[in-house]
């Protein structure tokens, strides 16, 4: 019998992220960026006994305690490619989000922190808008910057992937549940049961520094998708609603900007809108693909 070889399942490899996996635990987690992804490593290191250790080690870090943790073993690649498509895989899930919201959480981000987290893709972004007739200032409007995503996409020159799509080609094929966020506590709950694991403390994994909740310092105007941002102003006004920022025109950016993850996701958000029909709630807002 041949032996199985993981360049052949994964010929061009696994994308911008590594899945977390770990011996002897049955769920390997995919993940992508801004897409609870700090949470879902909470919950892999309680479940697998190792959140003490990574709290005490590394306090507000915990993806350079698992690049630390992972880069000591060496056959943790072989055992990723196996958890995924060998001929024993463990249970895979990967947390996805709505596109629309992911990207107010991107904008917020980007504009909070670009000369730390986002210096190279800022200095892209500031560019792009000198290019294309945008000025120079050093602020960022949401439709600017859902343009510039979508444009740097289509052009092959988007590289971070806090910005980039959560859809992993190499990945999410492999994927046995995608759990979306908005139901993501129910969900775990179901999982700690199904695999016989500990029930986690989600609350206290749910927090994280890079999270931006609304918080109304000022009134915000009823649509700040065309409103110049930076740093100082996001401060003094604090985080805005979502609806603030999402509007026909955003909406529509969105689509085209996240086009991937809508072709790949939008039969789980037509589910969740059965499930709350079902309940008696209103139906959410239909959702726009690209044109």
């Amino acid at each position: 019998m041949t032996a199985w070889q993981p360049h052949l399942a994964f010929p061009n490899g696994l994308g911008t992220t590594c899945p977390l996996v770990e011996r002897d635990f049955p769920i390997a987690v995919c993940w992508a960026h801004k897409s609870a992804n700090t949470t879902m490593l909470k919950w892999f290191l309680f479940q697998t006994g190792l959140l003490e250790q990574a709290e005490r080690e590394y306090p507000d870090q915990m993806h350079l305690f698992w690049y630390a943790h992972t880069s000591a073993q060496s056959d943790f690649a072989d055992r990723v490619f196996r958890a995924l498509a060998g001929p024993v895989r463990k249970l895979t899930v990967k947390v996805i989000r709505d596109p629309a919201h992911r990207a107010v959480s991107s904008f917020l981000h980007f504009v909070r922190d670009p000369e730390k987290g986002f210096r190279e893709t800022w200095n892209q972004f500031v560019e792009w808008k000198r290019v294309t007739g945008r000025g120079v200032a050093a602020t960022a409007t949401f439709v600017e910057f859902l343009s510039f995503i979508r444009d740097t996409t289509a052009a092959g020159t988007l590289h971070d992937p806090h910005l980039q799509c959560q859809w992993n080609a190499a990945q999410d094929p492999c994927v046995m549940q995608h759990i979306p966020l908005e139901e993501l506590g129910p969900r775990l709950r179901a999982l700690e049961q199904l695999c016989g694991l500990r029930e986690s403390p989600l609350d206290a994994l749910s927090r994280s520094p890079h999270h931006s909740p609304p918080a109304g310092r000022r009134p915000w105007p009823a649509n700040a998708a065309g409103m110049p941002l930076d740093r100082r102003s996001l401060k003094s006004l604090g985080g805005p609603p979502a609806g603030a920022l999402l509007d026909a025109t955003t909406r529509a950016l969105v689509s085209k900007a996240f086009a991937e993850d809508y072709a790949a996701y939008d039969r789980f958000y037509a589910d969740i809108a059965v499930r709350r029909l079902g309940h008696g709630a209103a139906a959410p807002e239909p959702r726009r693909r690209a044109a």
